[in-house]
């Protein structure tokens, strides 16, 4: 199994100095410890600071200082992220709802998903906060269904269960069928699916020009959407400030006809694509991909 990312400070050790030093200091201490902290990595991850600058600089097209700017960025949202697990694992629904910059959590949009009966299958990517975006559909009252490739490894390990509760669970992608098939119930039963789109975690996949050069994007949860007629619906949360955090969502993307073949499926994938493209055209200082996205997808 690929493991798509991993550093030295990746331990479990390094999470429970955080979670546990975190709360005890002032929320306005914050922001400037993340400054130097995310400083300090910046400077010491070399391999993870070329590779998120090589992606940056196909998304943003920005060249020298400019483009340090923004690779730095994304180690200080990374910092974010990880400071977010001190906070939303245990938030209430109106804790949750406070660190909303705004007050439309696309819930409308959703319910109308769930109302034809099939669930609803959320195209998201490594974009921004995805642990705040889960527990935000847990508010519709249904059980959510994380998708995703389980890596065995002590630090994921601990997050993925600060995380669980019998609202979220989480279905390991890299047991195939039988993960298929949980999924497959989880829709007929009118649930919550959430799979991220910008990791290659089986082999079906399609090539797609993704800011003008080409790269692949599974094509699994287009699949699963044409098997059990749920509608794909892209979507992220994004951060805003510190700890505050938007929710942007596009359209729902019907199902592929139960006869239609791979062109199909690929029209649907391109559809979310272009979401999460101009997504990133505004928040690509969020998308906490720490290797070459368009070499790892090649390499596939």
């Amino acid at each position: 199994m690929k493991l798509w990312y991993r550093h030295r400070f990746h331990t479990v050790l390094a999470h429970r100095i955080v979670f546990a030093a975190i709360p005890l200091l002032p929320r306005f201490l914050h922001p400037p410890i993340a400054l130097v902290t995310a400083f300090v990595f910046f400077s010491i991850l070399r391999s993870e600071r070329r590779a998120v600058a090589a992606n940056l600089r196909r998304v943003s097209g920005a060249r020298g200082a400019r483009l340090g700017w923004k690779v730095y960025r994304v180690f200080y949202s990374f910092c974010d992220l990880i400071v977010s697990y001190c906070y939303i694992p245990r938030a209430s629904h109106a804790q949750l709802l406070s660190m909303l910059a705004g007050t439309d959590r696309g819930e409308a949009k959703i319910e109308r998903c769930l109302a034809a009966g099939n669930g609803v299958i959320m195209w998201t990517a490594h974009l921004g906060n995805p642990e705040f975006a889960s527990r935000l559909l847990e508010m519709h009252g249904r059980t959510v269904y994380v998708a995703r490739v389980v890596e065995d490894i002590p630090a994921e390990a601990m997050l993925r269960d600060l995380m669980g509760s019998e609202r979220l669970r989480i279905v390991d992608l890299s047991a195939g069928v039988p993960a298929a098939l949980e999924l497959m119930r989880a829709l007929r039963g009118n649930q919550i699916v959430a799979i991220q789109g910008d990791r290659l975690y089986q082999r079906f996949a399609a090539g797609l020009p993704f800011f003008s050069e080409n790269a692949k994007f599974p094509l699994g949860p287009f699949l699963l959407s044409q098997a059990s007629g749920a509608p794909v619906l892209p979507g992220f949360v994004v951060r805003e400030s510190w700890l505050r955090y938007r929710v942007l969502l596009g359209e729902p993307i019907p199902p592929a006809p139960a006869a239609g073949g791979e062109a199909d499926l690929r029209a649907r994938l391109e559809t979310a694509v272009r979401f999460l493209e101009r997504a990133l055209t505004t928040y690509h200082d969020q998308w906490l991909n720490f290797f070459e996205f368009w070499e790892a997808s090649a390499h596939e």
